[in-house]
């Protein structure tokens, strides 16, 4: 998706035709700027290798809420990747590693981790018993219709605007904390530099259920 000097790329976590989507926008537009949606810190967890570290001073920051979601968020994805053969985030390294291979700057535009997980952790305890009850019982809650699609595929924008739609409605705090907030974030890190860079062209790598609202919010901003 395409904005002015911007262009970003929405992508799968697990999806091997999602690394091979960013390696190609990249080096065909050639840009001044590669920005990720990473922080710091799962930046450097990322370039590393490390697997994830849980420790009861993670609950201290990022709440208990936020802890559990994080714990299982990193097993499925995990376990997913694993299925496929693909390693979660690798798109993401994948930019990262072609930027600097061809001495581009890079911007991290997500909001730090913990206060992602911070903020989730603030969520009504009725929708927190809602989604235990649905981790539960297998997310049958929310599943209205079977839908089957290729993991190592980024999802088309019809599959994503549906998904993010069914978890507004049903998790409002949590898509509020994980997908609203991080989106407003990163349009305004990515606005900044449009402003500050105009003549400069910018590849943002970003996961599919952020694209469309980060590029509409983004052109807000300006």
């Amino acid at each position: 998706m395409r904005y002015g000097n911007l262009t970003v790329i929405g992508t799968s976590h697990i999806a091997e035709d999602s690394i091979s989507r960013v390696r190609e926008a990249i080096l065909s537009e050639k840009p001044e700027v590669v920005a990720v949606e990473l922080d710091h810190a799962r930046l450097h967890a990322l370039l590393s290798e490390e697997k994830p570290r849980f420790s009861p001073a993670m609950i201290k920051v990022m709440g208990l809420t936020g802890f559990v979601f994080f714990a299982i968020a990193s097993f499925l994805q995990r376990r997913l990747g694993k299925l496929i053969g693909a390693v979660p985030g690798q798109e993401m390294k994948t930019a990262v590693q072609i930027a600097q291979e061809n001495k581009i700057r890079i911007a991290l535009i997500d909001q730090p981790l913990s206060i992602t997980m911070s903020n989730l952790s603030r969520i009504s305890i009725r929708e927190k018993l809602k989604l235990v009850r649905d981790l539960i019982l297998g997310f049958t809650g929310i599943e209205t219709e079977k839908i089957q699609f290729d993991l190592t595929k980024t999802p088309s924008s019809r599959f994503v605007e549906m998904a993010m739609k069914k978890l507004k409605e049903r998790y409002p705090g949590l898509y509020k904390a994980l997908v609203s907030d991080r989106n407003e974030h990163m349009a305004k890190m990515l606005a900044r530099i449009m402003k500050l860079e105009p003549e400069s062209r910018i590849v943002a790598v970003v996961g599919a259920g952020h694209e469309g609202e980060i590029v509409r919010l983004a052109k807000a901003y300006l």
